[in-house]
């Protein structure tokens, strides 16, 4: 049966920042995702934003573009991977449901309550230790990124070399390097491809 992968993060203090519902939304528009998107990152519950894909996804990839979109706002995380009950033709993830639903939300409450992780992945598998223990390592990284750092990880990510990512910034190209070394950048894509390999294992077969 086909899998799905849930995304719900949640903005911590949102209204605190000072930053609207509107202004949120603007920001949202700016994801970029991949083809299995199923239902794209909204905005709900005031603080909450939700996004759905269809097998398999790069989700630490997508996590950290948002966050790098979303700045100065902090959030948590909690991902779901399961079945959802993909009958309507309404593409708003708060109008579904489906266990991936369910580890996604309860995800999040673990996160609340324990106050430890800032990400949580949750299936009902053998993976998800060995998942979370990753995500937490990389989490506490990204947590002492500059905002230098994460210009210089953003903009290398998307537009493919140090020397398109400079231009960009407008800034030498060892520049990036060093800003991505310093960010401990290949460190933390060798543990996001470790996650992507055990990802796609556990979707073998759907």
């Amino acid at each position: 049966m086909m899998k799905y992968l849930v995304i719900t993060g949640d903005i911590i203090e949102s209204r605190k920042s000072g930053i609207t519902n509107e202004i949120l939304k603007k920001k949202l528009l700016e994801i970029e995702y991949p083809d299995n998107l199923l239902a794209p990152f909204r905005l709900s519950r005031g603080d909450e934003i939700q996004a759905v894909f269809r097998g398999y996804i790069s989700f630490p990839a997508m996590l950290r573009q948002i966050r790098y979109l979303l700045r100065p706002l902090k959030l948590r995380f909690g991902i779901g991977f399961g079945e959802i009950e993909e009958q309507s033709t309404d593409r708003n993830s708060w109008n579904m449901n489906g266990t991936a639903f369910h580890y996604a939300r309860e995800a999040l409450d673990i996160i609340t309550a324990e106050d430890f992780f800032q990400t949580i992945f949750l299936s009902n598998s053998d993976y998800d230790e060995a998942i979370n223990t990753i995500l937490l390592l990389i989490d506490n990284f990204q947590n002492s990124w500059t905002e230098a750092q994460w210009e210089a990880v953003y903009y290398y990510e998307k537009l493919g070399t140090y020397k398109k990512a400079a231009e960009k910034l407008n800034i030498a190209f060892q520049s990036i390097g060093k800003r991505c070394k310093a960010a401990k950048w290949r460190e933390i894509r060798y543990a996001e491809d470790i996650i992507d390999r055990i990802i796609k294992n556990m979707f073998k077969g759907d």
